[in-house]
């Protein structure tokens, strides 16, 4: 998951860095442009690391190394099972390739760190989710995006409840119907194994995926959606330890659902659950003004990021600064990217990163400023280079 590999990538010191980003084609004739598309990253690359004092010939040699090597492992699970994008991070000594789960915009970045900004979106939540897809016959996992599902097949998922229980034509021996108790639905059961018998099945059930989804979800904190008939959700959130499981699940039976439709089911859950922390960080930056601990000034956001001062750094989404800092710390914009230039905006993140604050990417549509690409908490007040 991004949060951690960002985490890494801070931690990972280097002279030279090279950060590439890509999106990729998962299916169909397209698919042959992925290998295309990166071989012209890499020149792009070649040609970036072959600027004078960028890096030494063998750290040079070594990154390229690396990104060769990757092109020709046709077994690498970013060929063979392409996701939305691609992102790698090379240096002399390292190479990590991490499938993303939303498209990139192609870029490629030579500097003394890696680019992260297409990364920050994933640090509350850049659409990515987990859909479970439960019934008595089915069990089906996704991963899931703004963009859409793609199916997983974890070893040991149970398929459905009669594979997991070896119980034979288990659905026809249970009914169940509801009733309403003080605005809530309960569930009564009939027939054979009635009642709490089938609910201890179910619940055994459960709790034979509770072990396959764990290991599929460890390190990750992506929420977990389920979908199913109602008083399957309760069960199922009893049985299972993953700590991101959405209180909110999609209701039906979606065994002969299509994907767009099981998608657009469960994106109604998820976005608000997405939002929820960004609203709150534009509430708190708003309720800072009144304390002198709100910023919108990006020279006294860049200085504040340094010294450990920035509590929440908020960025306009799709919104790069490339310029520089003169002497006396100003900023000089540069309109666009060159050998002395940085992403501003990115130096921003990462500082505050570095120094235990939070960061934001807030959507056009909510940015609290109208004139300005960064506004930040602070922790206490800094003053502008100007002061």
């Amino acid at each position: 998951m991004e949060p951690q590999l960002i985490q890494t990538l801070l931690n990972d010191p280097s002279e030279v860095c090279v950060s590439i980003y890509m999106p990729t084609f998962r299916w169909g004739r397209e698919v042959q442009q992925n290998e295309i598309r990166y071989r012209n990253l890499m020149n792009d690359a070649t040609t970036l690391l072959g600027i004078d004092e960028v890096c030494r010939p063998q750290d040079r040699e070594a990154i390229l190394k690396h990104l060769e090597a990757f092109r020709d492992d046709k077994k690498h699970d970013a060929w063979r099972h392409p996701s939305a994008g691609l992102a790698l991070f090379v240096t002399p000594d390292s190479m990590t390739v991490h499938q993303m789960g939303c498209t990139m915009t192609e870029q490629v970045h030579v500097g003394e760190r890696f680019y992260l900004r297409p990364l920050l979106p994933a640090l509350h939540g850049d659409g990515r989710f987990v859909l479970i897809a439960v019934s008595q016959n089915h069990v089906r996992l996704f991963d899931g995006s703004a963009d859409g599902l793609e199916e997983r097949v974890p070893a040991e998922l149970p398929e459905n409840l009669k594979d997991a229980l070896n119980i034979d034509d288990y659905g026809a021996t249970i009914q169940h119907f509801s009733y309403a108790q003080g605005g809530d639905v309960s569930t009564m059961y009939h027939g054979q194994g009635a009642g709490d018998d089938h609910k201890q099945d179910i619940l055994q059930f459960f709790h034979r995926m509770d072990d396959p989804l764990t290991h599929f979800l460890e390190g990750r904190n992506d929420p977990l959606v389920f979908a199913g008939v109602e008083y399957l959700y309760p069960i199922f959130k009893e049985a299972i330890s993953y700590r991101h499981l959405l209180p909110d699940s999609v209701h039906g039976n979606f065994d002969d659902a299509s994907l767009d439709k099981l998608h657009e089911k469960a994106w109604e859950v998820v976005l608000p659950h997405f939002q929820q922390e960004c609203d709150r960080a534009i509430s708190n930056y708003h309720d800072a003004y009144g304390q002198n601990r709100a910023t919108s000034d990006l020279e006294t956001i860049l200085r504040a990021s340094e010294v450990g001062a920035v509590e929440s750094l908020l960025i306009r989404e799709d919104t790069a600064i490339w310029g520089h800092l003169d002497r006396d710390g100003h900023v000089q914009d540069d309109g666009v990217p060159s050998e002395i230039s940085h992403d501003l905006l990115d130096d921003a993140a990462v500082e505050t990163l570095k120094n235990g604050g939070d960061v934001f990417v807030v959507r056009e549509a909510d940015f609290p400023e109208e004139e300005c690409s960064a506004v930040a908490r602070l922790r206490f007040e800094v003053a502008s280079p100007m002061d």
